[in-house]
């Protein structure tokens, strides 16, 4: 093959592959600043996407050496490019097979303290409800909670509390609703408002068939990187007027959220179940983060959390429409007294999220066996910060 060393086009690929890998150098470094600027933390999301480019990146370098060889700038940009790759990889390792289990197995040989979990974001303007029907037909959960669904949704699930007798409620127009179906009996059902006034999520107590208590927290908080609508700019929230009042509302129409009111929600939740440390606690829902970046991480380390993800796989469960585009953002947290029995991602049915489902046993013995989630150094201190900031905002 003839040298491409003095063409244009050898002069057209190392441009390319030089504005390439500028671009993904910087999308990996500017997920590593601290903030919650959406514009940085966006970049928390497209870990996976970004590491498949940069082989891609990597792979063009190597024929482009074989080729004509590489000038120093090549040899410079293709190592830099290597050192993004095993950052990306970093992050996205603890999820795949070749990581150990955070969550172990359950050794348990009846399903006394099981308790199975059906999350799924429906999207709002979805119309599969016959599909939702046979799913839940099909997977049998104890627990099924919904993000998203509207009035409309909740009309059209009519009849569903035959077989899930103990509910909650709080169906919105803005994205942000929330149904929870239940075979257990609700104890203490609770629809909070922790910073946005538009924006519920549960706490309940779930009593098992063995008669053990388990605390369930359901969460759906704002993403960063949305535009705020004019229908949200000035809402307040009566029953929780701290948060919610119009001096507090900061976020103008038409300005792109950032993370702080997510992260604290998150917060909220976490420094909550922290102290109460000796209560079995299950945190699912759509938490509009992925689950490798910082924030995750410190909600876990601040809840003493365990990810049956880890260990297993990604389980990446938005975008269902776009095959590329996909990210792990719904999830199920559990404290240290819970072990693993399945976790399932389920066909798309019409939504932008697939369903998922979550098996997992209460054990006594498995908070003693489980490692402790130990907490870096400024933890607490960033975490009280999140909240203050998201809280000021929402």
């Amino acid at each position: 093959m003839p040298s491409i060393s003095n063409s244009t086009t050898a002069i057209v690929c190392r441009l390319l592959l030089a504005v390439l890998s500028s671009v993904l150098v910087f999308a990996t470094l500017i997920a590593q600043l601290p903030g919650n600027a959406w514009w940085i933390r966006i970049f928390d999301f497209p870990r996976i996407q970004i590491a498949v480019l940069i082989v891609v990146t990597l792979a063009g370098y190597g024929w482009l050496y074989f080729q004509s060889g590489l000038r120093l700038s090549g040899y410079m940009l293709a190592g830099a490019l290597a050192l993004a790759l095993g950052l990306q990889l970093y992050f996205i390792a603890p999820y795949t097979p070749l990581y150990p289990t955070q969550m172990q197995e359950s050794l348990a040989e009846n399903d006394d303290n099981r308790v199975s979990l059906l999350i799924f974001n429906v999207l709002h303007d979805n119309r599969e409800v016959e599909a939702l029907r046979r799913l839940i037909r099909s997977t049998n959960p104890d627990v099924i909670l919904l993000s998203e669904p509207t009035h409309w949704w909740l009309e059209q699930l009519e009849g569903l509390e035959a077989d899930y007798p103990h509910t909650l409620f709080a169906p919105q127009e803005n994205k942000y609703g929330m149904l929870l179906y239940s075979r257990f009996e609700l104890i203490d059902p609770e629809i909070r408002f922790l910073v946005q006034s538009k924006i519920p999520s549960f706490r309940v107590k779930l009593q098992l068939r063995s008669g053990q208590e388990i605390t369930l927290y359901g969460v759906h908080p704002r993403p960063p990187g949305l535009k705020r609508e004019a229908s949200e700019a000035g809402s307040t929230n009566p029953q929780n007027a701290s948060h919610g009042d119009d001096e507090n509302e900061k976020t103008q129409a038409g300005e792109r959220e950032d993370s702080d009111v997510r992260d604290a929600e998150l917060q909220l939740v976490a420094k909550e179940v922290a102290k109460n440390t000796n209560k079995p606690v299950i945190v699912g829902g759509d938490f509009n983060d992925v689950a490798w970046s910082h924030s995750t991480g410190l909600f876990q380390r601040i809840g003493g959390f365990i990810d049956p993800r880890i260990g297993r796989g990604l389980y990446n469960s938005f975008n269902a429409k776009n095959p590329i585009m996909r990210y792990p953002l719904d999830h199920v947290f559990a404290s240290g007294h819970f072990r693993f029995v399945e976790l399932r991602r389920l066909p798309a049915i019409g939504s932008d999220h697939f369903p998922m489902l979550v098996v997992l046993d209460f054990d006594p013995s498995a908070l003693v066996q489980s490692e402790e989630l130990e907490r870096d150094a400024g933890d607490e201190e960033e975490s009280e910060e999140a909240i203050e900031e998201g809280t000021d905002k929402g």
